[in-house]
């Protein structure tokens, strides 16, 4: 779901405590949206709060997992699938700054042009095949 879809969701659960509350009267829509952005700020702040914590859970698992993997080789990660995104995750974002960096260092504009076209094509690829 994305923040449009919450905010519907929102204001629908806003609209029917209302209702159950006080009945359909002149001011509904008025408490119905007090009450969504109640509740929209309320799960807002648990997920945010919830996605902070996974995500700070994920490093050390991982830096675990490269030492374990430097020490003895290849092991079978035993994590649920919401584990192993976070730490999958962690792994792109580290090898995206390593390329940046090296391509900040060393390359010419033409070819950080180049590197902005063939990702802008890859993206028109990727949305032409959704």
């Amino acid at each position: 779901m994305n923040r449009k879809d919450h905010q519907v969701f929102f204001t629908a659960l806003g609209f029917l405590a209302v209702l159950i509350r006080e009945g359909l009267q002149e001011h509904t829509a008025l408490g119905a949206m007090t009450a969504a952005r109640a509740i929209e700020a309320f799960c807002g702040n648990a997920l945010s709060n919830a996605s902070t914590r996974n995500a700070l859970s994920a490093e050390p698992l991982l830096e675990a997992y490269i030492a374990e993997l430097r020490d003895v080789g290849p092991t079978k990660l035993l994590y649920d699938r919401q584990t192993l995104f976070k730490i999958y995750e962690l792994l792109l974002i580290q090898k995206t700054r390593f390329e940046q960096k090296a391509l900040y260092e060393c390359a010419g504009n033409d070819v950080i042009a180049d590197h902005i076209r063939s990702l802008a094509e890859e993206r028109i690829a990727r949305e032409a095949g959704l």
